[in-house]
Order: structure tokens, then sequence, then C-alpha cells
């Protein structure tokens, strides 16, 4: 009985901070967000109020041919303000379109890449990483680094990502949020990839696991969310790319399922196509389904898909 009661409470505990994770996640980056449109305004208090009094940004400002060592620049929080505030040129436009937050009790980091604009001009792009603590009135910014990079193709090519509320359709079952798994990446030549639908399938911290061989080595590529969508959304446009279910293999037990789902692809004009097996992790809250992690790995003549993963005919 004490052993089952443990257990409860345990479970209870840690289902609260997961979920109060996630809105410490949301709360994080709302205090960079306000930092964004102080910067935007001009206005010197609203860019101090997201730093706690002894906060400071560290710019790494990079030479503009990429080569060499990085100079550093270090500002107060008043100091920063008062530079923005003052500047004469037009609005200040900073964007971080994928921020990644990690909560650890009190303490909360985001980082991800930015563009930054001097009105509709582009200047810089780099990456920031913003230390926040919690304090009675909010996070707040303890101290931030910001890389200012001048090789910028990649994050001027970088998906804007809307935030939508999911579908009930989508993952109120396994069988709903596996096709959406596969609607949402599959297309023809010119066609967006659904991929705001696309993120409501998964936890915020969602990592993808590619596996693949070069040269008789085997390797693992590790993808969060943005990662994936930067890579393959050019690919997928361009190219039409259609991916589809043919068999499932499905292990559930209580809340928490795992899914192998065997999968042909095929571009548009045929030149590349094949199958492999998707490995997918998921568990229900009591309202819906997330997945919480995925991989997968394509068939070579040296890794041929087991006939347990395939339809009768295709065995």
């Amino acid at each position: 009985m004490i052993k089952i009661l443990f257990s409860t409470v345990l479970t209870l505990t840690i289902c609260l901070n997961v979920f109060s994770q996630t809105d410490d996640q949301r709360s994080a980056i709302a205090t960079i967000d306000r930092l964004w449109e102080g910067m935007r305004l001009k206005n010197a208090e609203m860019i101090k109020s997201v730093f706690t009094a002894e906060g400071q940004l560290v710019a790494i400002d990079k030479p503009r041919d990429g080569k060499g060592l990085s100079k550093t620049r270090v500002f107060t929080a008043e100091a920063f303000a008062k530079n923005i505030s003052e500047a004469k040129a037009a609005e200040f436009l900073e964007k971080m379109p994928s921020p990644d937050a990690r909560i650890f009790g009190d303490l909360a980091i985001v980082t991800g890449r930015y563009t930054f604009y001097v009105g509709d001009k582009f200047s810089h792009c780099g990456t920031n990483t913003f230390n926040l603590v919690r304090t009675e009135t909010g996070w707040k910014i303890a101290n931030a680094a910001s890389t200012l990079e001048f090789q910028c193709e990649k994050d001027l090519k970088a998906v804007v990502i809307p935030k939508i509320e999911a579908d009930p359709k989508d993952v109120s079952t396994i069988d709903g949020i596996i096709k959406a798994f596969y609607e949402t990446i599959s297309g023809g030549i010119g066609m967006e990839r659904q991929w705001s639908r696309d993120k409501t399938l998964y936890l915020p911290d969602i990592r993808f696991v590619s596996m693949s061989e070069q040269d008789g080595k085997i390797r693992a590529s590790v993808m969060s969310h943005s990662n994936y969508v930067n890579g393959s959304n050019e690919f997928f446009v361009s190219q039409g790319f259609n991916e589809k279910e043919i068999n499932r293999v499905v292990r559930k037990f209580g809340n928490i399922a795992h899914v192998f789902s065997t999968y042909e692809f095929s571009t548009y004009d045929g030149k590349e196509k094949g199958r492999g097996v998707n490995s997918i992790e998921l568990y229900f809250d009591g309202n819906r389904w997330w997945i919480s992690a995925a991989s997968w790995d394509d068939e070579r003549k040296n890794n041929p898909i087991p006939k347990e993963f395939l339809p009768k005919e295709k065995r």
C-alpha cells in the first residue's frame, strides 16, 4: 500500500512538473519577445524591465568575412537600453523564429538563431543565448550572449512556423496522429508543407534521430523540429516528396505506445525512392496523444526490412 501510494504521488509530481515546465517555457520565451518589442519601440524602460538589476549582455562580433577571432563587447542592461533608445536609425527588428527553452527549476535557458533588420534592410544574423532567473515578477534576463554574423544565407531561408492549436482529429487517436505524421510532409512540387500542423503532434522538446550509413560507417543525425524543417523544406517543396505508411506494428500498454511504422517514399520524378521504418514513441495525457520521440532508418542492401514489418503482399 505504501509503495502504491508513493508511486501515485511521484507520478502526480512528475506530471505537474511536465505541464508547469511547458508553461514556464512559454513565459520565458514571452520575456524575450518583450525585449524584441522594447527594441522595436526604442523604449529604454521596457528593455530594462526584462533584465535583472545586474543583468548584462555580451556581443560577440565575428569578422564580416567569417574568418579569424571574434571581438567581444559587454553591456550592462542599462547601457544596452540607452544605446538602443538613442539610436538614430530606423526601428530595430530582431526575429528568433524557433526559440528553444529549457527549464531547470528557477533557471531558464532560451537559445536560437536570429535575424536582425534595421527598418526593412537586413543587417546581420547570429545565435542568441539567454540565461533567465525566476523572480516574484516573472522571468528576468540575468545575462545574455549574442553572436553577430554576416554569412546568413541559411538563416534568411529559415522557415517561420506560425503556432496553431492541434486538430482533435489529429491527436485524439493513434491512427489520427500517425496519419497526420505522414500527411504534413507529403505533397507535390511547389506545395508548402504543413509545418504548423506538424509541430502540434510533438512535445515541445521533440528530438528526431535519422540513421544513415556512409562509407560503411553508421551515422546518427539528431535534430530538433526546427533543424528538421529547415534542413528538409527546400528539398520537399522543390522536388515534390511523398511518404506513405505501408504497414504498422503497435505495442501499447496503458497510456504509452510504441509504433513501428513502415514507409515508402518517392520524389515527384521518381528518381529517389525507397522504403524504411519509423520508430515512434507516444503517450496519452488524458486528453490527447503526443509523439515524444521519433527515429528512422532507410532500407539498404545490408539493412533489409524484417518480414514482420512488411504487409503480407510485400514480404
